[in-house]
């Protein structure tokens, strides 16, 4: 049974000897708890029995019963947002009957937090629900989209797929025919991370490996909502072939027509790059379920079409293009953090130690440029993925600088830098006010934790929460601000 594999696994994973892994024997309990769980809409959160500190979103469809096992999707969010993933997939879990259980722990960071998450929610729904053991799924966005994958690459045999948004694989690991379960990948077409899981969709084709790739209209984010209906439709495809769940020939028919219209229409109205990426879709999809003599033809044709060809080539081109631009920004991010240690004891930096600085600037401008166009073009795209991935990186190491390092004043001249790459996020400008008033800038953590406010920051408990604001409490500024806050709360 894959369930022993799992406690198996689970028990490897704890560093912390004393926080017994649950025993085969409670994993295998049907345990339903005696409270009523709603059915049918999103339930904020569910705390985890006996490990009251962990806690999980849930959504179970409005026939959910005992009297049958499910199959479950467990999601991990980088910032512990359970309830986003849920929302995401409650849709398609209605549609296709799966329980659905989001992390409100694991986050990005150290490890075994994540892995401490994982084990108490694994352990309280397979107490509480009736759950397939055979298909277990995982999905996760950005960081948590790593740690599924970990998670599903570490315990062979336990998962049936992973549906994995806006990233790719760990650090070191490659794809592999060891790799046992199905990957449906997603990333948006302006997605800093695009270039990583287009290249990893190659990799996936060249391993033999069964997986899916879909883009979408949109930056770093989990899939819309239609796109998370068509990952759990092509894992039921996935599930059929793989004899997990019953063969189900309506169901077949129906995703098949539903798709072969909507690369037809796209086809007669001359967008023929995308319908032959959903006809490659077909093929792939529905071989061993469907005949796809047809569509091979069809695939073979368009292939040969110079329009089908020059979008390939394109995109080969956006991806070569945005590494190129990012190489270049990692290394005058890196002399310029190389002159921040430099610098004598006064803080004084020469005019040339300042010229990576002046060099990003320039770059920044020109990206900001480019991004902000109103139509939809090639540079357009990688200006934005760029931008994202900048903007994404350089709040990492100001957090770093920040509440790590304790390096006050580095953290301001990042944070004011990430402000240069996109004005318009609010975060970073809560962020600036906290390393401004750290550093004892009380009137520039002032402006700060305004301009945060006025661009859409609008939680006053983390304002409050961050004691490096003690230093302005009293100030009538900050005390307005809170006001505001808390009166449109």
């Amino acid at each position: 049974m894959l369930i022993f594999a799992l406690v198996l696994w689970l028990s490897s994973q704890t560093a912390h000897p004393a926080n017994a892994q649950p025993s085969l024997k409670a994993v295998l309990r049907s345990n339903h708890q005696p409270e009523e769980i709603p059915k049918g809409q999103v339930v904020e959160k569910i705390v985890c029995a006996g490990t009251p500190d962990q806690s999980y979103a849930l959504y179970l469809p409005a026939n959910y019963s005992p009297k049958r096992k499910w199959p479950v999707l467990y999601a991990f969010d980088p910032g512990a947002r359970g309830q986003i993933p849920i929302e995401r997939f409650k849709e398609a879990a209605e549609k296709y009957g799966w329980i659905v259980a989001g992390s409100n722990n694991s986050h990005n960071g150290p490890f075994q937090p994540s892995v401490d998450s994982w084990i108490a929610i694994v352990k309280d729904t397979r107490e509480r629900f009736a759950i397939d053991d055979t298909r277990a799924y995982l999905t996760g966005f950005s960081g948590g989209a790593r740690l599924a994958y970990y998670f599903a690459i570490r315990c062979q045999g336990c998962f049936a797929g992973v549906i994995a948004c806006g990233a790719g694989l760990p650090a070191g690991v490659t794809p592999s025919p060891a790799f046992h379960f199905a990957i449906f990948s997603t990333v948006g077409i302006e997605d800093f991370n695009f270039a990583e899981v287009k290249t990893l969709d190659e990799a996936l084709e060249k391993a033999g490996l069964t997986h899916r790739t879909v883009v979408f209209t949109g930056r770093h984010d989990w899939p819309p909502l239609p796109v998370a209906i068509e990952a759990l439709a092509w894992m039921e495809l996935q599930a059929m072939k793989s004899v997990k769940r019953q063969r189900d020939a309506n169901l077949i028919d129906s995703l098949w027509q539903t798709q072969l219209q909507q690369a037809q229409s796209l086809e007669d109205s001359k967008q023929t790059y995308d319908a032959y990426q959903i006809y490659l879709a077909l093929n792939d999809s529905f071989k061993g379920l469907k005949d796809v003599t047809a569509v091979e033809k069809k695939i073979n044709q368009l292939r040969e079409i110079s329009e089908v060809q020059g979008a390939i080539q394109n995109e080969q081109q956006q991806i070569k293009k945005q590494r190129e631009i990012g190489t270049r920004i990692d290394a005058l991010l890196a002399a310029r953090e190389r002159n921040s240690k430099d610098a004598n004891p006064n803080g004084e930096r020469s005019n040339e130690s300042l010229d990576p600085e002046t060099r990003l600037t320039a770059i920044f401008s020109e990206l900001r440029k480019q991004a902000d166009r109103t139509e939809d073009s090639d540079e357009r795209r990688v200006a934005r993925r760029v931008r994202e991935g900048v903007f994404i990186g350089l709040i990492e190491q100001g957090n770093n600088q920040l509440q790590t390092q304790k390096r006050y004043d580095e953290a301001v001249r990042t944070f004011k830098l990430a402000t240069e790459v996109n004005s318009e996020r609010a975060g970073v400008f809560f962020y600036l006010a906290w390393a401004y008033a750290a550093s004892g800038n009380k009137k520039q953590a002032l402006r700060a934790l305004q301009a945060a406010v006025d661009k859409g920051f609008a939680d006053p408990v983390a304002i409050e929460g961050t004691k490096a604001f003690d230093s302005i409490r009293d100030e009538t500024q900050y005390v307005q601000i809170i006001q505001a806050l808390r009166s449109k709360g």
